[in-house]
C-alpha cells in the first residue's frame, strides 16, 4: 500500500455522495430509440445493456456500414442530447447519502481537497450537488463533457489531480462501482469502496482490490477512520 499521506478525496458522484435516482431503464430505451433508427439491429440493443457500452456497440456496427466520422458524431450527440433530459430529472431531485455531510466536513477541517468525477455532465453533476447542499465543498467537478476518456481510464483523475495541484499517489478515491476502484488502481492511487445496492449488471471485480470497502451503515464512522489513517 502507498504511505504517502493523502491530500485529497476524488469522489464518485452518484450511489456515493448521492442518491440520483435516474430512471436507466428510460436513458437507454431513449437512446435505443434513436440508434434503432439509424439502422442498428434490434438484437444488438438491450434496455439492461450499459449506456456507454450501447454507444460503443452502435459506434463499431455505424463504422462497419460506411457511415463517415461526422456522421457517427452527430448521432452519439443526438443520444446524448436525449439522455441529458433524463439525468436532468434526476439530478433536480438529488438526495444526499446518509452520513456523507460528516465525512465532508471532516475532510474540510483536515484541509483536505476535494473533487468529483462523474459520468454525468458538468452542469448536471453541480445541478446534482446544489440538489443535495454540498456543492460549496467541492474545487473541481469532472463530468463527461470535460474530458474525452472517462472512467477508469487514468485520463479522468488526471484532469482534476491537474486542476487541484496534487499528484496521483496523494489522493484516496471513494466509489461505489469496479470502474471507480479500477481508476484508481490504474493510477496508483489509494481507494475505498462502498458496497452500495447497484443492479447486478454493473461489474464490481475490482472491489477486492480497493484498500478498503465500507458498508453504506459504515458512514460515517468507519470512512472517517479510514481517512484518518491514510493521512
Amino acid at each position: 500500500m502507498n504511505k504517502k499521506p493523502i491530500k485529497a478525496i476524488i469522489w464518485d458522484l452518484d450511489g456515493t455522495l448521492i442518491d440520483f435516482r435516474i430512471n436507466s431503464i428510460k436513458a437507454r430505451r431513449k437512446a435505443i430509440k434513436i440508434l434503432r433508427n439509424y439502422g442498428i439491429p434490434k438484437e444488438k440493443l438491450s434496455s439492461k445493456t450499459p449506456l456507454l457500452e450501447i454507444v460503443k456497440i452502435s459506434k463499431e456496427i455505424f463504422v462497419e456500414n460506411g457511415l463517415t466520422a461526422d456522421k457517427i458524431k452527430g448521432i452519439v450527440k443526438e443520444v446524448n442530447n436525449a439522455v441529458i433530459l433524463v439525468e436532468h430529472e434526476a439530478a433536480i431531485k438529488a438526495t444526499l447519502t446518509k452520513g456523507i455531510i460528516k465525512v465532508l466536513d471532516f475532510a474540510r477541517k483536515k484541509s483536505l481537497k476535494q473533487a468529483v468525477f462523474s459520468y454525468n455532465t458538468h452542469k448536471n453533476a453541480r445541478i446534482s450537488l446544489e440538489a443535495a447542499g454540498i456543492n460549496h465543498y467541492f474545487d473541481v467537478v469532472a463530468g463527461r463533457d470535460d474530458i474525452k476518456n472517462l472512467k477508469p481510464h487514468p485520463d479522468h483523475l488526471k484532469y482534476i489531480c491537474e486542476r487541484i495541484d496534487v499528484n496521483l499517489d496523494e489522493i484516496v478515491v471513494i466509489g461505489d462501482t469496479g470502474r471507480d476502484i479500477e481508476a484508481a488502481l490504474l493510477t496508483n492511487s489509494r481507494s475505498i469502496a462502498l458496497n452500495t445496492k447497484i443492479p447486478s449488471f454493473i461489474k464490481r471485480e475490482a472491489f477486492k482490490k480497493a484498500d478498503k470497502i465500507i458498508e453504506l451503515n459504515e458512514i460515517p464512522h468507519e470512512l472517517i477512520q479510514t481517512l484518518e489513517d491514510f493521512l
